[in-house]
């Protein structure tokens, strides 16, 4: 599972600035349970949660076009401009 962080703080085990909307971990390193579960809660040192699991539309936005195929744009009719004299 991914999660995003939900505003700017400093992760004290890596020291690692995180920001509103990065993904958490910053690497794709794997977390322990008990650290996300503590991260998520407002059993941390902030005492308010700093993560959360992230959804469809916090994905980047090239994922997101992998899964939609593209449109193709050949064979679209076009006009020919013409010039009055």
């Amino acid at each position: 599972m991914k999660f995003v962080s939900l505003g700017k703080w400093r992760d004290l085990t890596d020291g690692h600035l995180y920001h509103e909307g990065e993904p958490f971990p910053f690497d794709g390193r794997e977390i322990a349970p008990e650290r996300l579960a503590e991260l998520g809660s407002t059993r941390n040192r902030a005492g308010f949660a700093l993560i959360r699991a992230a959804e469809a539309q916090d994905e980047p936005e090239e994922a997101r076009k992998e899964e939609a195929p593209e449109k193709a744009s050949e064979g679209r009719k076009t006009r020919k401009r013409t010039t009055r004299k």
